[in-house]
């Protein structure tokens, strides 16, 4: 912090770094619960913290922690109290403190407890001078927090000597031997599953169901949602809003938004998913043995049976639909989310598998971020996925450039796709996409032809075109099931739009 707002009144924003990096770190579902779970109070629990053991601590009548927008906000009535929080969320809090010195001391606390109790997990501060303008001076402040978190490290506490065991999941040094299994475990790993337990009931990953594709092979789906449009919003309508006590209560209507739209959208959507499971699952067992959630606001983590990801998606996206995230006479913002998938063999390791996830859905959202495909102005609805069958040795671009670009530099994915009616039409429309897995799925084709036609572009566009003709004269006219095998987009490159209906179409439902 700047020594000249050490007396001044200012404002401060702590920021969690590295959420998703902290949560699936480990290959273990038990400590990814625990992390996810960690993550949803523990910010809250370090400003407690912290406004109680900074010296002097506070009493209650000298701060106000509330997050209600309909409430009074006392900080702007009495100089009693001296910190007065804004929000504070999974991610991020914001708060006004009366000095400087007293804003240093509760971000040291705040520090000291997320070492404690979080270990390995990092946090970011940066502080402004509080000025009568609260949109210039949330500006001021988003822009200090850039520079802090581009010019620090990420800091982990891993120094040991190469004689100390480290931990075989994520490296760490080894501090003690779990009784029965006998698995070591870090001080981060233990952290992460005394919190685990503190759950009513984790599923049991050992009975989670799985998908059977055509050729024998099973498969799980990890699926990472993430709401759009929240950073510019947030900018836009504080930017607009001068006035303190005006922009803290639109700071919380925007929070209250968020966690209440896609609380109801999730409720829709398992009720919805948990009818479609009771009338095609083959065991009768409960709908927890293939699907278990961890969300946190507008992000949204799940692992499940592969043949539920799909329907899950389509339900969620139906209950989003027309949700509104703000609404004034001078803006109205719509709430858009962009969805990755990773469908994998259940013996994946969760960091891996959750890694690929995060890199589809952030894959969808540099396709909706495209000025060509905003809608008003505004990232839509997308999703993209990968299906993986071994072990992943390198990201998502490296996997595509090996695997789905042939040599005549042809794309073997269209992928990520639109779910927005805009988009109906379109190469890349989600509907099509379906409509099209659905009809190679009611094809009488053989498993044989199925696989060629994963496989059959690497042959060149000559051979392949032969190809198509010689299964025309067997009775396969797949142009007719499957529709036109190519599309040029608009940077001219070339993509075939069957081999992503020919990998997801197991994992299509029929209704």
């Amino acid at each position: 912090m700047d020594s000249y707002l050490l007396n001044k009144e200012v404002l401060c924003i702590l920021d969690t770094r590295q959420i998703q990096r902290f949560m699936f770190r480990s290959n273990t579902y038990m400590d990814t619960v625990g992390g996810s779970d960690l993550i949803k109070h523990i910010l809250d629990d370090a400003i407690f913290f912290a406004l109680h053991h900074i010296d002097p601590p506070l009493s209650e009548d000298e701060y106000d922690i509330s997050a209600d927008p309909d409430e009074t906000i006392p900080y702007f009535r009495s100089d009693r109290i001296l910190f007065q929080q804004i929000i504070c969320t999974a991610g991020n809090a914001l708060f006004i403190v009366r000095s400087g010195e007293l804003c240093r001391k509760i971000i040291r606390k705040v520090s000291r407890y997320y070492l404690d109790n979080a270990y390995s997990l990092n946090i970011a501060a940066a502080v402004t001078e509080k000025t009568d303008d609260f949109g210039n001076d949330i500006f001021r402040l988003y822009r200090k927090l850039n520079e802090v978190k581009s010019s620090c490290d990420i800091s982990e506490p891993l120094g040991t000597l190469a004689v100390v065991m480290k931990e075989r999941n994520t490296g760490e040094p080894v501090i003690g031997i779990a009784e029965g299994s006998g698995d070591t475990y870090s001080v981060s790993s233990s952290i992460r599953r005394k919190e685990a337990q503190r759950r009513d009931a984790v599923v049991d990953m050992k009975q989670l169901s799985v998908c059977e594709t055509f050729d024998g092979r099973e498969y799980v789906a990890v699926i990472h949602a993430d709401g759009n449009n929240l950073g510019i919003t947030i900018g836009r309508i504080l930017q607009q809003t001068p006035d303190y006590e005006l922009g803290i209560r639109r700071r919380r209507q925007i929070n209250r938004s968020i966690e209440e739209n896609f609380a109801r959208t999730m409720a829709g959507a398992m009720r919805q998913l948990e009818a479609y499971y009771h009338a095609h699952c083959k065991n009768g067992s409960d709908l927890a043995h293939s699907f278990s959630i961890i969300r946190g606001g507008d992000d949204i983590n799940c692992i499940c049976d592969a043949a539920l990801a799909l329907p899950f998606i389509e339900y969620l996206y139906s209950y989003l639909a027309g949700s509104v995230l703000w609404r004034s006479e001078e803006l109205t913002v719509p709430l858009y989310a962009c969805t990755g998938i990773a469908f994998v063999p259940p013996d994946m390791s969760f960091h891996s598998a959750f890694s690929l996830a995060d890199e589809c859905c952030k894959s969808a959202k540099t396709a909706a971020k495209l000025e060509r495909n905003l809608r008003n102005g505004f990232a839509g609805n997308w999703i993209d996925f990968q299906i993986c069958d071994n072990n992943i040795t390198g990201t998502l671009d490296m996997i595509r450039e090996r695997f789905y670009m042939t040599r005549e530099r042809v794309d073997l994915l269209a992928r990520p796709y639109c779910l927005d009616d805009a988009a109906d039409g379109k190469p890349y429309s989600y509907k099509k996409l379906i409509d099209r897995a659905r009809r190679l799925k009611r094809s009488q084709l053989d498993s044989n032809t199925k696989q060629l036609i994963r496989q059959s572009f690497a042959m060149g566009r000559m051979e392949f075109r032969r190809w198509i003709e010689d299964c025309r004269k067997h009775g396969s006219d797949l142009t007719e099931i499957l529709g036109e095998p190519f599309y040029t987009d608009e940077e001219k490159q070339l993509h075939s739009l069957w081999t992503d209906a020919a990998e997801i179409a197991d994992f299509v439902f029929m209704e």
